[in-house]
This record gives C-alpha cells, sequence and structure tokens, in this order.
C-alpha cells in the first residue's frame, strides 16, 4: 500500500513537472501552456438592434471576444429593477468581468461589487471606483461642443435644438456641451434642450422632435439611444439637419445627418480589456476625450459646406491641445 502511494505521488509529480518543465528537462514553451480564458458579461439597457449606443458596446464586446478569445455573454434590454439580478447571475456563473453599459448601472454595482471582489465591473459612462470596480468614462461634453458650433453655423433659422433620454449627468454635460458650442459660434443663437424620459421610445422622441421643428429649430442633435431613430425620421421627413449619437448615423439618413459624435465603445472596451490581458488594468476611473481618439466626430458626408468643415475641424483641435476646455457642467442650465 505504502509502495503504490509512492508510485501514485510519483506519478502525480512528474505530470506536474512534465508541465512546468517538460518529463525531458526542457521548459515548456508559451504554445505549450495553457492561455487563460477571460470570461467577459455585458448588461446593456437597451436593445443590440439599435443602430447606436447599445449596438456599439455589443460590437465592443465582440471585439474582446475575438481579439483575446474570450468567452462572451450579453443581457440586452435589461429593466432596471433588475440590473442587481442581472449583475448577480454572472458574477454566480464566474464571469471575470461583467461590464453595465450606461450611467444608471453605477449604483447597483456598488452595491453588488463587494459581494463578488473576486469579479471585475467596468461601468461605462459611470463616475464611481472601488476595490474591484471602475468606470470608463468619455468625455463627450467635447465632442457635442464641437457639434454645438457645427449645428449654429449650420442653421439658417438661428434656432438649434437637442433632445436627451434623461437628465442624467453624463447626459446633461453633453447637452451643456453642445449648448456652449452653439453659442461659441452665433453668440445670438437659441439653443433649446428638451429631455424625453425615455432611451427606446421612437414615437415619443418623434413626436418632441417635430415639436421643435415646428418652433424653428432647423438642427437637432439627439442623445437617446434608440429613441434618437424618431429624432432622425423627424428631420427627415420635415427636411432640417439632424447630428447622430454613438456611431455614425448617417447611414440612416444620407441626405439630413451632418454627423455624428463618435464614441468609440469597441476601442474603449479594447483598450481596458488589454490592460487587464497584460496586469495593467487599475480601478481609477478612466477618461475618454477627443485627444484619445475614443471621442471623435463622423464624417461630414459632403453635407457641410467647406469652409465651416475647416472651422469646426479646428476646433476639435483646439479642444485636443487644450486650447479650449470643455468644462463639465451637470446640471441643465437655461
Amino acid at each position: 500500500m505504502k509502495m503504490q502511494k509512492r508510485v501514485l505521488i510519483g506519478i502525480a509529480g512528474c505530470l506536474l513537472l512534465a508541465i512546468l518543465v517538460g518529463c525531458g528537462g526542457q521548459a515548456a514553451t508559451p504554445t505549450q501552456q495553457k492561455a487563460r480564458v477571460w470570461r467577459v458579461a455585458l448588461v446593456l439597457p437597451g436593445s443590440i438592434s439599435d443602430q447606436g449606443y447599445n449596438a456599439a458596446a455589443y460590437n465592443g464586446l465582440m471585439r474582446i471576444r475575438d481579439r483575446f478569445g474570450a468567452e462572451v455573454a450579453f443581457s440586452e434590454a435589461v429593466p432596471i429593477a433588475e440590473f442587481e439580478e442581472t449583475f448577480r447571475d454572472y458574477s454566480e456563473q464566474g464571469y471575470d468581468i461583467v461590464i453595465g453599459h450606461g450611467y444608471e448601472f453605477g449604483e447597483p454595482i456598488q452595491k453588488v461589487a463587494p459581494q463578488y471582489p473576486k469579479t471585475t465591473y467596468w461601468c461605462i459612462n459611470c463616475d464611481v471606483s472601488g476595490p474591484n470596480y471602475t468606470s470608463l468614462l468619455h468625455q463627450n461634453q467635447e465632442g457635442s461642443y464641437a457639434v454645438g458650433y457645427l449645428a449654429a453655423l449650420m442653421s439658417k433659422t438661428g434656432k438649434v435644438a437637442g433632445v436627451a433620454g434623461f437628465q442624467f449627468p453624463v447626459i446633461v454635460q453633453q447637452m451643456e456641451g453642445f449648448k456652449l458650442g452653439a453659442r461659441a459660434a452665433r453668440p445670438d443663437i437659441e439653443v433649446t434642450v428638451t429631455y424625453i424620459g425615455t432611451f427606446d421610445d421612437i414615437a415619443r422622441a418623434k413626436e418632441a422632435t417635430l415639436a421643435l421643428i415646428s418652433a424653428g429649430n432647423d438642427v437637432i442633435f439627439h442623445i437617446a439611444d434608440a429613441a434618437g431613430i424618431g429624432v432622425i425620421e423627424a428631420c427627415k421627413e420635415r427636411k432640417v439637419y439632424a447630428i447622430g449619437f454613438a456611431w455614425d448615423q448617417n447611414v440612416l439618413a444620407p441626405e439630413t445627418v451632418l454627423t455624428s459624435t463618435i464614441i468609440d465603445f469597441e476601442k474603449m472596451m479594447e483598450e481596458a480589456m488589454e490592460a487587464t490581458v497584460k496586469g495593467e488594468f487599475t480601478m481609477e476611473i478612466h477618461r475618454y476625450g477627443l485627444s484619445t481618439g475614443v471621442v471623435r466626430l463622423a464624417d461630414f458626408h459632403g453635407l457641410v459646406p467647406e469652409d465651416i468643415a475647416a472651422r469646426v475641424n479646428q476646433v476639435v483641435q483646439d479642444i485636443i491641445a487644450g486650447r479650449i476646455q470643455v468644462p463639465l457642467i451637470s446640471e441643465p442650465t437655461p
């Protein structure tokens, strides 16, 4: 019995040694070692078919899957009441990273994260951080300032508007940036912002936009996720200009959408994952502005006169160079 035990230990030891240095005494090569398979889950407040905000995050998850060989999962159109439960489910299943895509996920992550210290949580567009959770926060007030500048220069009526989902600080900051940019281009411009209380009600967004157009607004910027489709539809029908959000939405209405503020969630998520794989990711809040390339403007698609395009591009360069500082204003102003 003792001999059998020693043999078994010897076999186990040889197997372990074979893994570490090989039975022939040579060190195992990286290709012989089994690479870690990361498990990453994404929780979305809307649909991946929204052709904007949620679709962009889904594409980011697919990039993580394809580049890093990660095992991925996602839940879309999750109601607010189910945020915590969804985070817990993925955590219980052993996912290494669970991502909440939106400011509204900040509080649920802060509640759930301490219960699962082995799981890392990313909150996109939040400003929270802790021992095992942090935020990937775009600084799109810079991009919004630039499209506000564009909107004012393109307006014939002297009235431009914004349509936004909710008065979350990260959204208010962008709309206030839009106002500042418009007024920098034309101090006499009239800027109206409407918060519609939804990210997915296309009909409500369209109705609100039609009212703004009837009031004389002829360039309208949206931060409304899937509901933004209604904004663009209204602008197309009434032959005024729209400015898209999150990715290039000109494809939805080629003669209507002047440009869009791009938030490259794919690049943002890929960079965070790369740092994680290298063991370099930290729990500090990660911020991305125009200078990082994560925030940028889409092409003007030939809809913007060259002289105006040049002025807007100069504004972008001035922001990147620090000659223009766009403040963070988290409460709506007149």
